[in-house]
């Protein structure tokens, strides 16, 4: 039983527009204009306007406080679309979600996708974390997308209930709905917040729960060019009772008022973990972005909101307090107060306090800046040659580069992501590995971690095209084996990160793994990523072909920090970024590259912030004065008569490429034939046969 009772909820008869902004009547189905307006012919989401009859239970009065007086938001009207950023971050609530588990309630997350005009498909930009157990969840991840005033952005809200962790395989987890808007409509919308009706995939509105329309709220805010950060930790003392039998399970979310200049529009920031039985929990420290929490103003309202966790339901409310940025950095302890909707006040009950261990504002630099001062980035790549690739002559295998592609997975995520760090590194060279090779194919060599040169000299190759070059020939050189084993390797790279990053000499390492499959040394991987996360370092994982990775999502740890098996010590940072190429091998390779990059940015302001390191001045070099007319013909003479080149009489035409091993009758030394399961988590065997005699 939670501190709020049912004969204290909301009844039938309250109004929604207590909670929820009228949608604007400008909001049609017909295709906008051009220049962002839309016509008034059709109300495009009317069933805001009918869509709740009633407040979610445990979720009152979060939209409810009377107005106060304050600077008003740059987005606060419609007046304000002039002034939009080229981004916004968009936050999301679902109300009255349907049940789909048969014990509990469901577990809600939301796949962001915008439709592509000119393929006519919809492309994923992000999605939200999972909320368990709560038909009325406020996500506290914001989904960041490219506002384009000129074009028509369509937006589709897919909603899932999730059946395990991941949210990668999304035939995994139950389809609950959908919902549809348009850019161009929730920034011009009052508030900038639209409530839309949740249809199902033939279009129509799903079934009401309890008499409610289940029902999206989307709200966007701008982004300003604030990188700041608020490091926080929280504790409480004395909280309330909240159940029967037990002690309180207290966890807190945070929620920014999205106007300074009306208390009623609340967004959901960040939800901490929570602290099972227990009256005066201690909560883990935490980062804010600044210009998420309050937009740069000190002063704005900030609510913290504590709840009890309860398992396989949602959780009950159980006290808050209201405050801003500078009373949280001037004080030590908030009283926390339970709020009365009935009389529109707090009541008179001690509900203990807020204590304020830390807060602090984290200068950060941008990303940019580091870069104009001079940051180098490099790239290291390391290529997975366990046997469960496949023959790499069998046009089956995740190596296999013949008709019609003549290009394998492999090569593909090379190109797409390499192409884009390329110009930032200033010597144009790539440290090349592989892994899970017999560097020996007549005899037993096998190598976790060697050079893809295969010469022990030359750990370096010349920009793509020469890593494309060296992986073509080390494939045609070594015997795919197995098994998949990262932790030498990532030992490797970390070690080649230590002290190439200071206040003079920046530089910061990208290391991109693609592999197959399940890794087989787990923990030691952990504790290598552990160890690395205080260096200048990102790890950038692509899954190639069909595999589990489900070990792949745990080592990107965005839902649980990765732990030091020996020492205990959790990750300093998040360095980790793990895509599957399935996902995005039929679209433009531009995608994966995004995909895959996405997280850099954040993660090298974090270490430069973590170390103290600031941008450099930038970097102005000096004008060299050069003939540019050099090569241009002189003045009368016919540019169309190229000069002819004296070709030596001794010239010989460059040697073709040569044939592959088998391709000329010689031992096939590339594949080790079955070697375990698709994951590569057995040891392969030299068959010691030409390739005539395979016969899988």
């Amino acid at each position: 039983m939670g501190c709020i009772s049912n004969s204290e909820l909301p009844d039938n008869n309250a109004t929604p527009q207590q909670f929820y902004a009228q949608p604007s009547q400008t909001n049609v189905l017909s295709p906008p204009k051009k220049d962002g307006s839309v016509l008034a012919t059709q109300d495009r989401y009317d069933e805001a306007n009918k869509m709740m009859q009633v407040i979610p239970p445990s979720y009152h009065g979060i939209d409810q406080y009377p107005p106060a007086h304050g600077r008003q938001d740059s987005m606060a009207s419609m007046g304000s679309v002039a002034s939009l950023s080229d981004k916004l971050d968009l936050n999301f609530s679902l109300r009255n979600i349907p049940k789909l588990d048969v014990m509990s309630p469901s577990d809600p997350f939301i796949v962001v996708s915008i439709k592509d005009e000119a393929k006519n498909i919809y492309a994923n930009v992000g999605k939200t974390e999972i909320v368990w157990d709560n038909p009325n969840p406020d996500f506290s991840k914001d989904v960041r997308i490219n506002y384009l005033f000129e074009e028509i952005q369509y937006v589709r809200l897919d909603i899932y209930d999730a059946d395990e962790q991941q949210t990668t395989d999304l035939t995994k987890h139950d389809f609950i709905g959908t919902a549809e808007f348009v850019v161009g409509d929730l920034v011009t919308a009052p508030g900038q917040k639209l409530v839309m009706a949740i249809l199902d995939r033939s279009g129509r509105k799903i079934a009401k729960v309890k008499g409610q329309q289940p029902v999206l709220i989307v709200r966007a805010q701008e982004i300003d060019e604030n990188c700041d950060e608020v490091e926080f930790e929280f504790a409480a003392r004395g909280l309330p009772k909240c159940d029967t039998f037990g002690k309180i399970d207290g966890f807190f979310q945070i929620y920014r008022c999205r106007s300074s200049a009306a208390e009623n529009e609340w967004a959901s920031l960040y939800k901490s973990e929570h602290v099972p039985s227990n009256f005066n929990p201690d909560w883990k420290p935490f980062k804010v972005e600044s210009r998420r929490l309050c937009q740069g103003d000190m002063h704005r309202p900030i609510l913290i909101r504590v709840w009890d966790w309860n398992r396989d339901a949602r959780p009950d409310y159980a006290c808050e307090v209201k405050t801003t940025l500078a009373q949280l950095i001037d004080g030590k302890q908030l009283k926390l107060k339970a709020w009365d909707h009935k009389r529109g006040a707090y009541k008179n009950k001690n509900c203990g306090e807020l204590i304020i261990r830390k807060c602090n504002i984290l200068k950060l630099h941008s990303f940019v800046s580091f870069l104009k001062g001079g940051l180098e980035l490099q790239l290291m790549v390391a290529i997975d040659f366990t046997g469960s690739n496949g023959d790499p002559r069998d046009a089956k295998s995740l190596h296999y580069m013949g008709y019609p592609q003549f290009e394998s997975q492999y090569m593909k995520v090379i190109k797409s992501v390499g192409r884009v760090l390329a110009p930032y590194d200033a010597d144009g060279q790539i440290a090349a590995y592989g892994f899970g090779a017999n560097l020996n194919p007549h005899g037993k060599q096998v190598s976790h971690c060697f050079n893809l040169t295969l010469s022990p000299d030359q750990e370096e190759v010349d920009g793509i095209e020469g890593l494309c070059e060296a992986y073509k020939q080390c494939l045609n050189r070594v015997q795919l084996y197995g098994p998949t084993y990262f932790g030498e390797i990532l030992q490797n790279v970390a070690a080649k990160s230590i002290g190439i990053c200071s206040q003079e000499a920046q530089t910061y390492n990208i290391f991109l793994i693609i592999t197959d499959g399940v890794i087989n040394d787990m923990q030691r991987s952990i504790d290598s990523i552990v160890d690395a996360t205080r260096l200048p370092l990102s790890i950038i994982i692509v899954g190639v072909g069909d595999a589990d990775f489900n070990n792949m999502e745990t080592l990107d740890a965005d839902e649980v920090p990765l732990k030091h098996s020996r020492t205990g010590k959790v990750m300093e940072r998040d360095i980790v970024q793990f895509v599957p190429f399935n996902e995005f091998k039929q679209q433009h390779f531009s995608a994966i590259a995004r995909e895959t990059l996405e997280e850099v940015p954040k993660q090298v302001t974090s270490f430069m912030g973590l170390q103290n390191i600031h941008p450099k001045p930038p970097r102005i070099e000096q004008a060299v004065e050069e003939n540019i007319y050099a090569n241009l013909a002189p003045a009368g003479q016919d540019e169309s008569k190229v000069p002819e080149v004296a070709i030596p009489v001794d010239f010989q035409p460059p040697p073709s490429v040569p044939a592959a091993p088998w391709e000329q009758n010689a031992y096939a030394p590339g594949y080790a034939g079955n070697v375990g399961n698709a994951g590569g988590s057995s040891e392969g065997r030299l068959t010691g046969v030409p390739p005539a005699a395979f016969h899988d």
